[in-house]
């Protein structure tokens, strides 16, 4: 074990493995950025491998503000790489547009075909996708970064070895990255789950035997890890399940904000300046809206009310500040008729520190998470730290127990019924919509989360497990 002597203390030190790292602006960057700005309270120096802003896959905003909160003591070692999938894709993107200039002879043309298979065939489509998520999207889109990352960490000189090797995931690659380095270097290893890997609804594979084979993937990292963290009680109770052997070596840590990085404005310590406005509510949804994360049953519920002349925009507003990266045509049907009538605004993406200070003068805070059991947003823990109300939609799972148990706001179930039932409420006041208690927001800073980390590191060290 390698520990490091500084001002005449001992110093650990920490890897952390963090695929998103300011001044990245994803919500997977605040955790680690949170633990990093309070570890050396506790005697750990971070030390944090990421990659560089225009390599992270999808693109996300670049805050450089965000970046400045990272401290200065802090090492971090940005490691570029190509998203070999792109690469193909670009490929046969440009291979395409040259068959079609041309006009070859009826031989060429059917080589030509053999190049590019249609993708209309079931079958050969199938085998394609097979073969590209194995080679290019195992475990997922970022597995592109491991072989730089792995070759960049392996050539640290012996005195900046770790002490502890913690990655934290999704991307699922930090946690082979992670896994790697630390039987290279003989260090223990702390896996940090911020989402559900395989019992994740927004994680799969066509392929059955991609899907056993990322099962498998996990079960073994689990194995060798020293402990398991969680972010939910939910998801630590769940991989418990899935894997026994984690049974007395997984607690859970949830997610939570940095009273240091918020200005006074940007913070609540108290109910006493919450004010909703005379003129309703306004519900506002900070971030991308994606996938099975879409407002869809919202917009058609509040659509209905009003068709139904049982409400006005003077009652409720919807404002979406963000990505709106769905798809659905119906949802698309709703946002438009629902913005013709003064219900709904939607705006493009802010920085981190501006969408601070506009959550701060929201009414109420949006929360979309149907179908999704066993996370928590992350972004919710800094609504919690303006002390604005919640409203969830989709009132099941580990979100509606965190709202719940903490009195952070109200929730529904994402059924039309519900929703429109919850809002009509609201409307009426026999719903109230009251801010959190201050004490019960306290629980959520990274200063006190950290500390219960650090414990878990300490241990880590300590049991020098045999790797």
């Amino acid at each position: 074990m390698a520990l490091h002597e500084a001002d005449g203390e001992t110093v650990k030190r920490v890897l952390m493995v963090a695929y998103y790292f300011p001044p990245v602006a994803a919500s997977g960057a605040m955790r680690p950025l949170g633990f990093c700005r309070n570890l050396v309270a506790y005697g750990w120096q971070p030390q944090v491998l990421t990659t560089t802003p225009e390599c992270v896959y999808p693109l996300h905003q670049v805050d450089p503000k965000l970046g400045e909160r990272v401290p200065a003591g802090v090492e971090v070692i940005r490691v570029p790489y190509v998203d070999r999938l792109q690469q193909v894709l670009q490929c046969r993107e440009m291979l395409r547009g040259i068959v079609r200039r041309s006009t070859p002879h009826e031989s060429e043309r059917k080589t030509g075909a053999a190049l590019m298979p249609s993708d209309s065939s079931p079958g050969r489509s199938t085998l394609k996708d097979f073969i590209l998520d194995w080679a290019f999207a195992f475990p997922d889109r970022q597995c592109g970064w491991m072989r730089q990352a792995v070759r960049k960490l392996r050539a640290l000189p012996e005195k900046d070895v770790p002490d502890v090797i913690f990655a934290t995931g999704g991307p699922w690659t930090n946690f082979l990255i992670g896994n790697t380095l630390a039987e290279y270097f003989h260090r223990p290893l702390v896996l940090d789950y911020r989402d559900p890997w395989n019992c994740n609804p927004y994680y799969s594979f066509n392929s059955d035997t991609l899907t056993r084979k990322s099962r498998a993937t996990e079960a073994q990292v689990c194995q060798s890890a020293s402990h398991v963290i969680a972010n939910t009680e939910e998801l630590r109770e769940r991989l418990i399940d899935d894997y026994e052997c984690l049974r007395d070596r997984c607690t859970w840590i949830p997610n939570g904000f940095d009273r240091e990085t918020l200005t006074p404005a940007q913070v609540s310590q108290n109910q006493s300046d919450y004010c909703p406005t005379s003129s309703g509510y306004e519900l506002c949804h900070f971030g991308t809206v994606y996938g099975k994360r879409t407002p869809r049953i919202l917009l058609q519920a509040v659509w209905e009310l009003f068709q139904e002349h049982q409400l006005k925009p003077e009652a409720i507003r919807l404002r979406f500040v963000g990505g709106w990266d769905t798809t659905d045509p119906e949802c698309e049907h709703y946002a438009v008729n629902l913005e013709k009538h003064g219900f709904l605004r939607r705006e493009p993406p802010v920085s981190h520190s501006v969408c601070l200070r506009e959550m701060q003068r929201s009414s109420v805070l949006l929360v979309l998470q149907p179908d999704s059991p066993l996370q928590v947003p992350a972004k919710i823990y800094e609504y919690v730290a303006t002390g604005r109300p919640l409203l969830l939609i989709g009132g099941e799972g580990a979100t509606a127990n965190l709202v719940a148990r903490h009195g952070l706001g109200v929730s529904s179930p994402n059924h039309i019924a519900r929703i429109k039932a919850l809002l009509k409420d609201v409307t009426a006041g026999t719903q109230k919509l009251v801010p959190p208690d201050g004490a019960r927001v306290n629980r959520f800073e990274y200063q006190s989360l950290t500390g219960e980390l650090a414990a878990i590191l300490d241990a880590a060290v300590r049991a020098r497990p045999v790797r």
